[in-house]
């Protein structure tokens, strides 16, 4: 049954309601771990006092393409130990997690280099969660094999310095992904076994890349990829690349094409990079990067001006 309200467990027991701020005529489901009230059977996930388990089940319950929503509840932890062990494969499904700094619903990847979230159906949304790693060098953290995924304002770690995902958002072969959509997150990761935070290795159309922080040493590019993407907007990033990578920050095909705009990227002055942005077929306006020789002087247009 459809819901448009959003149900919060008051502090002192008991439930009220408050407006959804986001309506939806879909089904509305609830995530946490920490209920003792919960579990992943028939009869829970649609009240808070009485939630689902885990985030996976929940996207079972889900109708494609029926504006369904989920809702991973403050302090919602989750961990993925197998090769799609967390499958988003229910079209049209929005999951948001409810909550801020150290209360952010966590999903964990551990156990095995194959341990992956998988994206495997259409206009699927993640809001507001935080991605960590904690195996040695896990091949891809997110999958993407649909169109019209979006990421937004979620949070990607590692739990040292040799727990890491090498990539932490991987495009599909051919067009099988067009239109990724990753906005608004922040990713600090500094193992140097790192490869991409995201890598277009597809030939995608209208992928956006937009207002992200990323902050780690990956030993390829930070974004980009090998693959000709076509109309990609890359535009208001900011990037620090640790790595000695030339064209480390954002790198892309000869013939890949879109917009990069006020982009701020940048190395430290040790990793030896002169130069920190490719993309020979995009049209790039105002895009600044950091100076490598050890000064305190401001970062310069990149490309250059002419």
């Amino acid at each position: 049954m459809a819901r448009t309200e959003l149900f919060v467990r008051k502090a002192s027991g008991g439930v009220f309601t408050v407006a959804n701020q986001s309506l939806t005529t879909g089904n509305i489901f609830f995530v946490d771990s920490g209920s003792s009230t919960g579990s992943d059977a028939a009869g829970y996930g649609n009240n808070p006092d009485a939630p689902f388990a885990t985030w996976d089940y929940a996207v079972g319950q889900c109708a494609a393409n029926n504006g369904d929503r989920i809702y991973l509840m403050p302090g919602h932890a989750e961990t993925v130990s197998a090769a799609g062990g967390l499958d988003l494969d229910v079209a049209g499904v929005t999951t948001i997690g409810i909550g801020d700094g150290s209360d952010t619903p966590t999903v964990t990847l551990d156990t095995a280099t194959t341990a992956d979230v998988d994206v495997d159906a259409a206009n699927v949304t993640v809001e507001n969660v935080v991605f960590t790693a904690n195996f040695a060098d896990i091949a891809v953290g997110i999958d993407v094999n649909a169109t019209d995924f979006t990421l937004r304002r979620c949070r990607f770690q590692e739990t040292a310095t040799n727990m890491n995902a090498k990539i932490w958002v991987q495009d599909a072969a051919a067009a099988a992904s067009d239109r990724i959509t990753v906005e608004d997150c922040y990713c600090k990761v500094v193992d140097a076994a790192n490869t991409h935070f995201i890598n277009f290795a597809g030939t995608g159309d209208g992928h956006r890349f937009l207002r992200n922080t990323l902050i780690g040493d990956w030993g390829t590019m930070a974004v980009g990829g090998a693959g000709v993407i076509t109309f990609a907007e890359v535009g208001d990033n900011k990037i620090l690349n640790a790595a000695t990578t030339d064209d480390g920050c954002l790198s892309f095909a000869a013939t890949a094409t879109g917009l990069m705009y006020r982009n701020l990227v940048g190395a430290p002055a040790s990793s030896g990079q002169t130069n920190h942005i490719l993309a020979p077929d995009f049209a790039t306006l105002e895009n600044y990067a950091s100076l490598t020789a050890g000064e305190d002087l401001s970062g310069i247009l990149e490309p250059i001006a002419t």
